[in-house]
């Protein structure tokens, strides 16, 4: 809008090219649809890893019950068990023999008398007899069988089944430990990813909040002043703003001034604290209109100076409806001359 320009509140009073910025919004917009199917596909395969992770424990478990119940079954039944296999055998090696032993015997003395032929006798016989030899080797292996079951087979199953178990437990802590240690990584990723998501979607926020500021409308009725006011004050150069200007991001382009708002902003010296206090009465006399005077009243005097020993000073007056006064415009400001003291008193 040109300078001097009066408008009403809501209206544009700068707007910028749009062209550069719509197109980074629309990249960045896009970047942020992708990253957002990026993100749901990985919080559906972070689910899917927590249900893989459960059944990967409940399996640890298992194996571990598992090694535990066959250690027990080992203790409390099988050891025992095979303990009792061997000694059975050797007693079944020993009965066979001697049953063996027993029917030879009974053959010879039945051979005493003449019921078979001698041919006949000599079979039996001899059946007989590697029937006893046989049990005799049975015997002595089932010995042997059982002396290396009881001395070495059932401590080797022990010492098997103790490393097992241990091997179990160990195997089970691992899993444990991996799925623990395995479940705090991928959170962490999961995290990384969400906040970077969120960082993405804030800076496409602020890309497209930047967007509505793309054009900046008056706050108030009031006249477009090109630049910033100095304490009320125009800069002594001109505004070389203009179409296709560029700007920074901390300038005042425009300034509205609300003409119905207006004061006096004034230096004072500090000499005159004394006289210019709140409160105080004066007169303002406008220079565009030299024969018209105010009444005013000062509103506020700060009390330390902005620069030097000037001190900033506001003062409140009433105008008139046959003048136009407009922010900007200069004035003097006169007090009545403080009372003379006497000397003598």
């Amino acid at each position: 809008v040109p300078h001097g320009t009066t408008i009403s509140k809501g209206q544009n009073v700068v707007w910028f090219e749009s062209e550069g910025v719509d197109k980074e919004i629309r990249k960045a917009e896009a970047d942020l649809r992708l990253s957002k199917l990026t993100l749901e596909d990985d919080e559906f395969a972070y689910k899917q890893f927590q249900e893989t992770q459960r059944l990967d424990r409940e399996a640890a478990e298992r194996g571990m019950r598992k090694a535990q119940q066959d250690n027990d079954n080992f203790v409390k039944v099988d050891r025992q068990r095979e303990l009792k296999t061997a000694e059975f055998n050797l007693k079944s090696s020993t009965a066979s023999l001697e049953n063996a032993k027993e029917e030879l015997k009974q053959l010879e003395q039945m051979y005493k008398e003449d019921d078979l032929t001698e041919e006949s006798e000599e079979i039996v016989l001899k059946r007989a007899k590697q029937s006893v030899e046989f049990a005799e080797y049975r015997l002595e292996g089932a010995k042997i069988q059982t002396q290396r079951s009881i001395n070495q087979t059932i401590p080797q199953s022990v010492a098997r089944q103790e490393a097992n178990l241990t091997r179990a437990r160990l195997t089970y802590q691992k899993a444990l430990r991996d799925i623990a240690s395995t479940a705090s990584r991928r959170e962490f990723e999961m995290t990384r990813k969400r906040d970077a998501f969120k960082e993405e979607e804030k800076k496409v926020n602020e890309m497209r909040q930047e967007r509505k500021q793309i054009v900046l409308k008056a706050a108030h009725d009031g006249i477009v002043l090109h630049g910033a006011l100095n304490r009320g004050k125009l800069g002594d150069k001109q505004s070389t703003l203009d179409v296709g200007s560029k700007t920074t991001n901390d300038q005042t382009i425009a300034t509205v001034a609300a003409p119905g708002r207006l004061r006096v902003r004034m230096d004072i010296p500090e000499d005159q604290l004394q006289t210019v206090v709140a409160g105080a009465k004066c007169r303002v006399l406008p220079k565009a209109f030299p024969t018209v005077t105010l009444e005013a009243t000062v509103k506020s005097v700060s009390p330390v100076p902005f620069a030097g020993t000037k001190y900033d000073c506001v003062v409140m007056f009433r105008t008139r409806k046959d003048i136009t006064i407009v922010p900007t415009m200069t004035c003097d400001v006169e007090f009545a001359a403080p009372a003379k003291v006497d000397d003598r008193e």
